[in-house]
C-alpha cells in the first residue's frame, strides 16, 4: 500500500494503511478472506462507520461512543458469536473465555484477584531470568528469529510464574506441543470470512494432535498440586480462587481448560507484542538510547526488580506506542443476540459488529500523525487515550485479565534486553505483519543481535 509523505524525522513502521489511494472493491474481498487489514479502505481509518458492499457484511464501528454500547452498556445484546466459540473452545474448552452469562461471570470474579497488580510486581525476577537466559543463549553475536525467541522468553515466563518452574513437565515437549497446537487453532478458513454465525452453531474445530497431550498433563499436574504444600504461583491462587459471592470454586476440568487458556492467551500475543517492541525500539536511535538511560537512572548495575518497574516510565511509553501501533488483536467481533439499535443502525439477531482495534489505534480522529512511532504520544502530562479508542486488551467487562501481568513482563523484559544487547534487522528482511488473524511479522522477523559489553 502507498503511504502519505511525511517529515523526515518522523519514524513510521512499515504496516498496512490506506495512502494517496483507497483499496478497490476487489481487494475489499479478496484480501479480507486471507489479509483483513491489507483490504480495509480509508473509510475505516476516517469514518464512524462502515459497512462493505457486500450482502451479509458486518457493521465495522470506529464511534467510540458506539463502541461502549456494544461492549459495556448493551454487552448483554451482543454475544462472541458460535464462530468464536467454533474457534477457541479448542483451547479454553468451559473456561472463562468460551463461557456466557453466569459460566463466564463466576469465574472471571473468581479468578480476578489472582492477577491484580501488586501480585504481578513479586512475579518480575522470573521475567528477568528469562530475557537474561535468552541473552546468554545467544551469545555475543547471533541471528535469531525474533518471534521464535520472544516466544520461548514468554513461554518461560509462563512457566516459571504460573507452574512454579514448570518442573511436572517435560519443557521443550511441551514448548514444541503448544507452538503446534497455536498454529492448528490459528489457521483461518474461509468459513470464518464466508458463511454467517449460524453455520458454525454446535460445531467444534478440531483441537489437534497435540491438544490430548497438553490436557494430560495439566490434568496431571493439577491433582498433584491439590495435595501438594503452596509454592506462591499464580496455580495456588486459582485453586483458592472462589466466586465471591457465591463461594463456588473451579473444579479440576475447569481449572484445567483456564490454565491451557492462560497459557496460551498469556505467551502467544506477549510474544508478539515483545517482537514489535524490540523492532521498534532498536530501529529508532532517540529510543534506544532513553531505554538505556532509563535503566542505568533507575536501576544502575541492578537487575531489573520490583522496585524498578513503575520507575521505567519511558520504558512503558514505548510498549504503549507498539500495542497502538501492532496491537495483540487486530480486531474484535460481536453478534447481535436481541433486536436492538447501534449508532444509528437497527440490529437483529445475527447480524456482526467488527471493531477494528487495528484502524480504531491509527485513525486520523483520534491521533495525531497516527502512523508515526511515538511514544511520547504516552508521556506524562499527555491526556489518556478514550479506553474505547486505545484498547490493546480489549474493554468492557471482558477486557483482558491478564492485562497488568502482560505489561509488567513486557516492560521488564524489553528493559533487559535493551540494556544487554543492539538488536538489528538482517539484512533483506521485509518488516511487515503477516496475514490471517493476527499481526505477527512475516517470516518470524529476523535481527541480528550483538551483545553489549
Amino acid at each position: 500500500m502507498s503511504q502519505a509523505p511525511v517529515l523526515d524525522h518522523d519514524f513510521i513502521p512499515p504496516a498496512p494503511f490506506p495512502g494517496v489511494t483507497d483499496v478497490s472493491l476487489f481487494d475489499q474481498m479478496i484480501k479480507g478472506l486471507t489479509r483483513p487489514i491489507e483490504g480495509w479502505p480509508r473509510a475505516v481509518f476516517e469514518d464512524l462507520s462502515w459497512k462493505p458492499p457486500f450482502p451479509g457484511t458486518p457493521l465495522f464501528l470506529m464511534d467510540p461512543a458506539a463502541i461502549r454500547e456494544v461492549l459495556m452498556t448493551q454487552a448483554e445484546n451482543f454475544g462472541q458469536g458460535d464462530m468464536f466459540r467454533r474457534m477457541f473452545r479448542p483451547v479454553w474448552g468451559e473456561g472463562m473465555f468460551t463461557s456466557e452469562g453466569q459460566a463466564w461471570r463466576w469465574q472471571r470474579h473468581a479468578s480476578a484477584p489472582a492477577f491484580r497488580p501488586a501480585h504481578m510486581h513479586a512475579l518480575t525476577p522470573f521475567m528477568r531470568g528469562a530475557a537474561e537466559s535468552a541473552l546468554e543463549r545467544w551469545g555475543a553475536k547471533a541471528p535469531i528469529n525474533t518471534l521464535a525467541e520472544a516466544t520461548r522468553i514468554t513461554f518461560d515466563v509462563i512457566l516459571d510464574t504460573i507452574l512454579s518452574g514448570g518442573e511436572d513437565f517435560d519443557r521443550e515437549a511441551v514448548r514444541t506441543r503448544m507452538a503446534a497446537f497455536i498454529a492448528h487453532v490459528m489457521k483461518p478458513k474461509f468459513s470464518y470470512f464466508l458463511a454467517p454465525d449460524a453455520y458454525h452453531q454446535g460445531k467444534v474445530n478440531s483441537p489437534g494432535p497435540d491438544a490430548a497431550a497438553l490436557r494430560a498433563d495439566l490434568d496431571a499436574m493439577i491433582r498433584r498440586r491439590r495435595n501438594a504444600p503452596p509454592r506462591g504461583d499464580l496455580l495456588d491462587l486459582l485453586l483458592a480462587a472462589s466466586d465471591p459471592q457465591t463461594g463456588q470454586a473451579m473444579d479440576d476440568a475447569q481449572l484445567r481448560d483456564n490454565l491451557l487458556g492462560f497459557i496460551m492467551a498469556g505467551h502467544g500475543t506477549s510474544a508478539q507484542s515483545l517482537t514489535w517492541a524490540l523492532y521498534l525500539a532498536s530501529a529508532h536511535a532517540p529510543t534506544v538510547g532513553r531505554i538505556r538511560a532509563e535503566v542505568a537512572a533507575v536501576a544502575g548495575d541492578e537487575p531489573i526488580g520490583p522496585t524498578h518497574v513503575e520507575q521505567l516510565v519511558f520504558t512503558r511509553q514505548v510498549i504503549s506506542e507498539a500495542l497502538r501501533l501492532y496491537p495483540g488483536a487486530l480486531q474484535l467481533y460481536r453478534i447481535c443476540v436481541r433486536p436492538t439499535e447501534v449508532a444509528g443502525v437497527a440490529m437483529t439477531p445475527g447480524d456482526r459488529i467488527v471493531i477494528p482495534v487495528y484502524a480504531l489505534h491509527r485513525h486520523s480522529r483520534y491521533w495525531r500523525d497516527p502512523h508515526v512511532f511515538d511514544p511520547d504520544r504516552f508521556g506524562p502530562g499527555e491526556p489518556a487515550p478514550d479506553r474505547h479508542v486505545y484498547m490493546p486488551f480489549g474493554a468492557g467487562p471482558r477486557i483482558c485479565l491478564g492485562a497488568a501481568f502482560a505489561m509488567t513482563e513486557l516492560v521488564v523484559v524489553l528493559a533487559t534486553l535493551m540494556r544487554g544487547a543492539d538488536f538489528t534487522v538482517a539484512p533483506g528482511c521485509r518488516v511487515w505483519p503477516g496475514g490471517g488473524l493476527t499481526l505477527a511479522p512475516e517470516g518470524g522477523l529476523p535481527m541480528i543481535v550483538t551483545r553489549r559489553t
